[in-house]
């Protein structure tokens, strides 16, 4: 049976705190185990007796105990148990001599929610496991659906979109991998991007933001930073986003340019 445990359980000591005999006899054999691994994998000896003679000696480390008894997993918030489990495929009891570290990283590493993971064999029957998971930014919007993806644009394989319907969605060609420079400059006004509810990247070049209201916020391609701290400026003092406005546009340097909110005759849409 596999179990998965999220912290480090302390080596087991006497009473007076000092190994037992048994123990003394196990780290004995595990020091001359490690010795002969060295050996076998040197080129003194030939390819075919070299893995025959790890094979055994692996064997011979199970036996003295040297046996998978936990996996232990730190910094696992996103990724899935089961999916997790399934990727390291080990089970509890297998010689932990045996175990490919650098093969079960790998495995880990193609999990959509994990950016990077270290492993580590904590003898004498521990797999440790770090985990680096990726950090949502912001839902790709693609043709079949919304993505979510990190602050490199990579999308998360995996990861379910509902559960992450307060990020901004973000639109456009090539626009995932600009997304968070201009999410870390909507965010240097806090009062005003928390009416923003999505952000379009045009021509490859600059940005439009979509308010909450159904608002456009037409940003520069030089300088959005100063653009958008003016209109934050400007609604403290004026409430303009609360104003009847279908555009604001701040393209034209120290100018606002605003377009009313006015419905097409016969139509009932805006202009």
């Amino acid at each position: 049976m596999r179990r998965l445990i999220d912290r480090i359980t302390p080596t087991a000591k006497t009473n007076a705190g000092k190994p037992t005999r048994n123990r003394l006899r196990q780290l004995k054999f595990i020091s001359l185990s490690l010795v002969a691994l060295t050996l076998a994998s040197s080129a003194v000896i030939v390819m075919a007796d070299r893995e025959k003679f790890t094979g055994e000696l692996i064997k011979m480390t199970a036996g003295a105990g040297l046996r998978l008894e936990q996996i232990q997993v730190r910094g696992r918030a996103h990724t899935p148990k089961d999916r997790l489990l399934t990727a390291i495929n080990l089970r509890i009891g297998q010689p932990i001599l045996g175990i490919d570290l650098r093969a079960t990283h790998q495995k880990i590493r193609e999990i959509g929610w994990v950016e990077d993971a270290t492993v580590e064999r904590r003898l004498p029957g521990t797999i440790h496991i770090t985990l680096r998971e990726r950090v949502p930014i912001a839902l790709l919007q693609t043709r079949d659906a919304h993505r979510l993806i990190d602050r490199s644009g990579t999308i998360i394989d995996g990861a379910d979109p509902s559960q992450f319907t307060h990020l901004t969605v973000v639109a456009g060609e090539d626009a995932g991998p600009q997304a968070h420079k201009i999410l870390a400059i909507l965010k240097t006004e806090p009062e005003l991007f928390a009416e923003v509810w999505a952000i379009s990247y045009r021509a490859k070049r600059r940005w439009d933001v979509h308010l909450k209201s159904g608002m456009e916020i037409r940003l520069p391609e030089l300088d959005p930073v100063s653009a958008w701290s003016r209109l934050a400026i400007i609604d403290r003092n004026k409430q303009i986003i609360n104003r009847d406005l279908a555009v604001i546009d701040l393209r034209v340097p120290q100018k606002l340019v605003v377009e009313p909110n006015i419905p097409v005759r016969g139509k009932g849409s805006r202009t």
